[in-house]
């Protein structure tokens, strides 16, 4: 397993520049999204006078290679309570992402929260994936935290439902990073992680899915910390696939049933590759 505070560690080279080692610990077809994305908004956080970030909205170039790459941060607006960055990531000659990023200090203003709160089981409660599927061959990058399933359906279940994923995620071997920045990306691993296995109820197989769906983008709204939260509650919906497309969404929780983060992704759906497992 990877520990997501070292493997997201930045080496400043310059005036807003830096540069990081990509982990194969964070492999899914490639360095995962979400990963490539927490490196992205860390150096905007190590570049940023702002405490914390507010918005986070990316796009996937490229898919980078397990390998050093070189981060650059750019100040497009700062006030005295708010700042605009821009990030690029690159490998040599090859963007890898582009970012943008809001960030704030504490501020003051309307207080009201009419979110629909969900119905949250204590998550102590509930059977890790090891216990639920104790012969499955762990993938290293689902090593990196502890999943336990809200409303666990059997592989078994070839009954085609609603393209949705629940469940509770605590990473390991560290639960929470005090930096907002830093552990801010926990919640955007899972937002651009399991909006894809959302899909898996609404085609369900015995097999490999035939299908693979890169992110295309990711979109994600910071709306309270989240560093107290060891415990981080995902739902991912992917609502709408069509012509090569699959618009997904989802929504970050704490324990205490406050809306931690949400966000959207739009997904580019093509055949597996025949040797790709």
């Amino acid at each position: 397993m990877g520990d997501f505070v070292e493997q997201t560690a930045l080496e400043p080279v310059g005036s807003q520049r830096y540069r990081a080692v990509l982990s194969e610990d964070w492999k899914l077809w490639g360095p995962a999204g979400g990963y490539v994305s927490a490196l992205a908004l860390r150096a905007a956080g190590a570049a940023s006078s702002c405490r914390r970030p507010v918005s986070y909205a990316c796009q996937y170039v490229s898919v980078a290679r397990f390998d050093a790459v070189d981060l650059h941060v750019e100040s497009l607006r700062r006030g005295k309570r708010t700042e605009a960055l821009h990030v690029s990531m690159r490998q040599g000659d090859q963007l890898v992402l582009t970012a943008q990023v809001w960030a704030m200090n504490e501020s003051e203003g309307m207080v009201h929260d009419h979110v629909a709160v969900p119905e949250l089981p204590d998550p102590n409660a509930l059977k890790s994936m090891e216990e639920l599927v104790p012969d499955r061959p762990r993938h290293p990058f689902f090593r990196n935290f502890e999943q336990r399933p809200v409303g666990w359906i059997s592989e078994d279940d070839l009954t085609p439902g609603e393209p949705e994923l629940r469940g509770f995620y605590r990473f390991r071997p560290r639960a929470v990073a005090e930096d907002p920045f830093v552990d801010a990306a926990r919640a955007v691993i899972l937002l651009d992680t399991f909006t894809w296995p959302a899909t898996f109820r609404a085609h369900p197989s015995k097999e490999h899915s035939p299908w693979i769906a890169p992110n295309l983008d990711l979109y994600v709204r910071f709306h309270r910390e989240t560093t107290r939260h060891e415990w981080l509650y995902c739902v991912g919906r992917a609502d709408l696939a069509e012509a090569g497309l699959i618009a997904a969404n989802g929504a970050v929780w704490g324990t205490d049933r406050k809306l931690l983060a949400s966000g959207a992704t739009q997904l580019f759906c093509s055949p597996r590759p025949a040797p790709f497992k």
